[in-house]
């Protein structure tokens, strides 16, 4: 029964990362003008997000430099500074997200 929620843990923060991810993303292209759709960057989001269970630090180098590449080519934004500030404050918010939800739902047992 541990592994199942374990399991269950698991795959509820990477689906809160994802989501947290995508509206970062979003608001972020959204403030530096580009235009991009939700669809679009929750896209993004999952598969830098598959990319990021990779090994450690390997997963996360590639999946943050997957996530600066896709906007750049896809979203038509600057090098420097939209995506690069854009693909760290997102990163940032789909991590922290998913600590707290993770956080909270072993508390709340």
């Amino acid at each position: 029964m541990d592994k199942a929620i374990e399991a269950l843990n698991q795959i509820l923060g990477i689906a809160v990362q994802i989501v947290f991810t995508a509206v970062g993303l979003w608001s972020g292209m959204k403030i530096t003008k580009n235009k991009v759709d939700f669809v679009g960057m929750l896209i993004v989001a999952f598969s830098c997000s598959l990319i990021g269970m990779l090994p450690m630090p390997w997963g996360l180098v590639f999946s943050l430099l997957c996530m600066f590449l896709l906007l750049w080519k896809f979203a038509g934004a600057k090098i420097f500074p939209d995506c690069l500030f854009v693909v760290l404050l997102s990163w940032g918010i789909g991590v922290s997200g998913k600590h707290l939800i993770l956080y909270l739902a072993q508390h709340i047992k």
